[in-house]
């Protein structure tokens, strides 16, 4: 009997971590809603990518420069979600966004290609690092108020909930990081920032794209392409060369 219910707890403890890894706070989390359809269809869907993206980062660097994200993504759950909406795959949204506190303060966010999030100072930067780990995991109702719709953006023109009253939703603070799906997938910048001390904020970096493909159940992440530091050797080198092919050629034509 005492076996049993050592047994029976240690199984408890099991899942209860299995849980608090899956809804850690300082995960990325992938974020669809719809705002556009039919009332059967405005709901919020959320994923926990389950790492932050530092190590997402640091993953793709050590793997040539991608990630594969698409075992998080779940068709099914997504289809019963949008599926009520006949034009899903170009009215839902989809953004990402992410907040580590500790040891540096971090906030992540997704932009469109070619958009830069807003620039933050120290109340908008906390207020986005807040509400980027507070959205529920899972798929529910727009209207929750615990939502991505209530701590992001109910969809990329429009801001979260929480601005009628405290405005710290992230699209109030440091802008909108969703775009719309079209014929189902969607290509988003993923940017970084980060605060030190009480209040130097220092900017944001892109870090490179994140890839979503409903129709083919895929999230890739992709880093912008930096040199090594062997490979600005060998550019300072060809450098060196020209500059000496230059002086010959000049000295002959003299």
């Amino acid at each position: 009997m005492k076996e049993n219910i050592k047994i029976a707890a240690l199984i408890t403890i099991g899942l209860a971590s299995i849980s608090a890894a899956h809804a850690s706070s300082t995960d990325l989390l992938l974020g669809f809603n719809d705002a556009a359809g039919p009332s059967a269809a405005q709901n919020d869907y959320v994923i926990d990518l389950g790492l932050n993206g530092t190590t997402l980062i640091a993953d793709a660097n050590g793997n040539g420069g991608t990630w594969n994200l698409s075992s998080t993504f779940n068709a099914g759950t997504f289809s019963t979600a949008f599926s009520a909406d006949a034009n899903y795959l170009n009215n839902v949204a989809a953004g990402v966004v992410g907040g580590i506190s500790s040891p540096t303060k971090t906030i992540f966010q997704t932009d469109l290609i070619g958009n830069t999030p807003a620039v933050a100072f120290s109340g908008q930067f906390n207020n986005s690092l807040s509400s980027a780990q507070s959205p529920t995991i899972g798929e529910y109702s727009s209207s929750s108020g615990s939502g991505w719709s209530t701590y992001v953006a109910i969809d990329p023109n429009t801001p979260g909930s929480l601005s009628s009253t405290t405005a710290k939703d992230i699209a109030d603070q440091t802008g909108n990081p969703l775009g719309f799906l079209s014929s189902g997938s969607i290509s988003l910048a993923l940017w970084e920032n980060t605060k030190t001390g009480s209040s130097t904020v220092n900017g944001w970096v892109d870090e490179g794209t994140i890839n979503i493909d409903v129709q083919s159940d895929t999230v890739t992440f992709t880093t912008t392409a930096v040199p090594e530091p062997g490979t600005y050797g060998l550019m300072a080198g060809f450098g060196l060369l020209a500059v000496g092919l230059r002086h010959q050629l000049s000295n002959r034509k003299a």
